[in-house]
């Protein structure tokens, strides 16, 4: 989306009328996207609202990320997954409208309502088994626009070289050879990737940010980036969660539970589960610190370096215990950097990215 494109809100108010038969006057109101490209909007009048997504394609090429939305959004309602309605979409606009879920996100109900962040979690993580069994059935790949599996090769690109390139180099400013770490992290994706006959419906972002609470009941939004891969992922991404930063024991606790059920509801093995658990997790902890740096030092969204220093301490810890002690290379690596290089380095960030975005104000 370029600086020049203004949100269409006449149009966008014609088609609210035409699709949804909800009459104006419209109260339009600005929705904050994280990480996202997208621009989103909430358009109440005295009988309703809905939320309007708005990112123009720049090209027709197919599948796009608004295919890969509506598809999966649809995909997941139709398996009894709660996610938002969504009520009609114009891909030459890219424009789509869905229901309205509020403004609660599981990150700001456990941080109101501590004493229910058991229950909360318990019932995250039975929707994130319910949604990786459901959904994964009669799956179309190709809506996926971002490749169909989470695999080795994907990993090792888009989640290693990642944090190589946006976090050692572009955040720490580190002076490594990319070359050093190249066999430690083919065995990780090798050991991370799915494996035959473990493909389910993976979310690849599933933590508490994208996790909507209306009224007693969490939806899942967010899934345009969903594609086959291992379970473990979608856990270890709720469980890891920055935002959060749920406690060890709470953490063992969910992953023991959610093991547990994923033996009885699809027959896995516990001990492969959770075997295979924390080479995925340190995937999914690498990813996550390469997406802060390049959020806040390319995008300049600078609130999410406050992020960036629990991502690290996971990190450090996921890395001084077996298996990921095994990975020494990486693990001297981040053992080498204090809390006071990252908190420093995450300040820095911050500071630029608010300048450089009152610049370009």
């Amino acid at each position: 989306m370029t600086k020049r494109a203004k949100f269409p809100k006449n149009r966008a108010e014609a088609l609210i009328r035409d699709e949804t038969g909800l009459s104006g006057p419209y109260r339009w109101q600005p929705l904050h996207g994280d990480g996202s490209e997208r621009a989103f909007y909430r358009a109440a009048t005295q009988n309703g609202s809905l939320v309007v997504v708005w990112s123009p394609p720049e090209d027709d090429h197919f599948p796009n990320e608004n295919d890969s939305y509506v598809y999966m959004g649809k995909h997941l309602g139709q398996r009894g997954i709660p996610v938002p309605q969504i009520y009609a979409y114009w891909r030459s606009e890219g424009l789509t409208l869905m229901e309205d879920l509020g403004s609660v996100h599981l990150q700001e109900a456990v941080w109101s309502t501590e004493s229910e962040i058991t229950r909360l979690y318990h019932q995250a993580v039975e929707l994130l088994l319910n949604m990786q069994v459901r959904a994964t059935e009669d799956l179309d790949t190709h809506y996926c626009f971002d490749t169909p599996v989470y695999d080795p090769p994907f990993i090792v690109r888009r989640e290693l070289q990642y944090f190589s390139r946006s976090f050692l180099l572009g955040a720490l400013g580190l002076d490594i050879d990319p070359y050093d770490l190249e066999l430690e992290f083919s065995d990780l994706a090798s050991r991370a990737g799915a494996g035959e006959g473990c493909l389910f419906f993976l979310h690849r972002d599933f933590q508490s940010r994208n996790l909507m609470l209306k009224g007693d009941v969490l939806h899942v939004i967010d899934f345009q980036g969903a594609r086959l891969g291992p379970p473990q992922y979608d856990l270890a991404a709720l469980l890891l969660d920055p935002y959060v930063q749920l406690s060890g024991s709470i953490q063992q606790e969910l992953l023991e539970a959610y093991s547990r059920r994923f033996n009885e509801v699809v027959g896995f093995s516990a001990g492969d589960f959770l075997e295979k658990y924390p080479h995925v997790a340190l995937c999914r902890n690498l990813q996550v610190l390469a997406a802060f740096a390049f959020l806040t030092q390319i995008r300049l969204r600078s609130h999410f370096a406050q992020y960036i220093l629990p991502a690290w301490q996971q990190l450090r810890r996921l890395l001084a215990a077996p298996p990921c002690s095994g990975y020494r290379g990486l693990a001297r690596l981040v053992q080498s950097q204090g809390d006071e290089i990252i908190e420093s380095a995450a300040a820095r960030l911050e500071r630029e990215a608010r300048q450089t975005a009152g610049r370009e104000q």
